[in-house]
């Protein structure tokens, strides 16, 4: 066991594809089950859209913060192990019957504790110095594929046994990606600055005009899927699904993800990030207009096969065209900032606005509205995000990330 664990941790990229299989595992324990469990509980839909933004606020607000210190003083590996254990034990919290209040604050809270999740992705790619900066979609396809897997597993045992054992199934595997992390990843060690006494101090760089943009475009991006993926968990329950379709219809979305993750690097060197990302946006305006006239709940959950293509197009391109675009020193905290963007303001509109527009007007209204947005988002990244934006560390790939200055 000790050679093992010795072998996995002198091979770092297999690590990561361990450790982001894992988050996948977990993740389809519990995220596509939230608007069922609380349905369950005894929450509208609007109360939902409510919850789900203020735990988007919470995590924003969080992972800004972690993302910070971890370019600075503390350690991000270590800080991903501290989100997994710490939301093994909030999700065991759901065990207890609290009724809808109950409910509601866990749920925020397991949005604040998961916060620091998002630094794997600087992690990767830090990483990545050494390699092919496009292996990283070869990286977090993992996530999908075990995704994939867990999502169709645990609707099954959900349908058949109810949605009360999510804590007993999210919790250990949580605890578990922290267990791995802790073994497995080992924090980078950084070269330090050279000495610098008496040298004029340099000037904090600028947040780059473009990546301005593209952080707006993100936006336009979340709000329309924090909308449409939220609420749809509910219409496949109005028509007739259950927890078994809603797992399955998460598993269709990954299943797709997984070969559209794998050959991404080919169309990246022949149409560029910038494209991928508009595609992508487009793909999801079909579906949302498909969404929003299917009453057919199998048909709905099938379309999520599609969705996967999308999501896999835009969130490689978000992730590249982020770090190409944030100066090197700040690279966990520009990841970080698109994804509290993308995963963490947006959802606060994404989720109050697509919960009052499904209660008061309908699922199709919402999915119409939708459109709109993501056709905009899709636009600002063609006119914001340069055609070839310039990977800076890729030509020094072998020399080794200078440490962030100490505030």
């Amino acid at each position: 066991m000790a050679t093992y664990a010795h072998s996995m941790t002198s091979n770092p990229l297999r690590s990561l594809n361990w450790t982001y299989g894992l988050v996948g595992v977990a993740d389809a324990t519990l995220l596509p089950f939230i608007p069922l469990l609380l349905v369950e509980r005894g929450l509208s839909a609007a109360t939902i859209g409510l919850v789900l933004g203020i735990a988007s606020t919470g995590s924003f607000v969080v992972g800004l913060a972690w993302a910070y210190l971890a370019d600075r003083r503390l350690s991000p590996e270590r800080l991903v192990v501290l989100a997994g254990v710490s939301a093994a034990m909030v999700a065991a919290l759901l065990a207890i019957n609290g009724g809808e209040l109950g409910a509601a604050l866990v749920i925020v809270a397991l949005s604040v504790v998961r916060a620091p999740l998002m630094l794997l992705d600087p992690i990767a790619l830090r990483r990545l110095r050494q390699a092919k900066r496009t292996d990283y979609a070869r990286i977090r396809l993992r996530t999908s594929a075990g995704w994939a897997a867990s999502a169709v597993a645990s609707g099954a045992v959900l349908q058949s046994a109810g949605l009360r054992l999510v804590p007993f199934l999210y919790a250990p595997l949580s605890a578990l990606l922290g267990l791995w992390v802790w073994r497995s990843l080992k924090p980078t060690a950084l070269t330090p600055e050279p000495d610098t006494a008496g040298a004029p101090r340099a000037r904090m760089p600028r947040i780059p005009l473009a990546l301005v943009g593209f952080l707006g475009s993100c936006f336009l991006l979340g709000v329309s899927l924090a909308a449409t993926q939220n609420f749809l968990v509910l219409q496949i329950n109005v028509l007739g699904g259950g927890a078994l379709l809603v797992g399955a219809a998460a598993a269709f979305q990954a299943t797709t993800e997984v070969p559209t993750m794998a050959y991404i690097n080919l169309l990246a060197d022949r149409f560029g990030h910038r494209v991928l990302f508009a595609a992508g946006c487009a793909i999801y305006l079909v579906t949302f207009i498909a969404w929003a006239y299917t009453s057919n709940a199998l048909v709905a959950a099938l379309l999520k096969l599609v969705v996967g293509v999308a999501f896999a197009l835009t969130f490689v391109a978000a992730v590249i065209i982020t770090s190409e675009l944030t100066p090197a020193h700040l690279r966990a905290t520009g990841q970080a900032l698109m994804k509290a963007v993308l995963f963490g303001i947006a959802p606060i509109l994404g989720s109050l606005g697509g919960g009052l527009v499904y209660e008061r007007l309908g699922p199709r209204v919402m999915f119409l509205a939708a459109t709109v947005v993501v056709a905009a988002a899709g636009a600002v990244a063609l006119i914001s995000v340069p055609g070839r934006a310039r990977v800076p560390d890729v030509a020094a790939a072998a020399t080794p990330e200078p440490a962030p200055a100490t505030p």
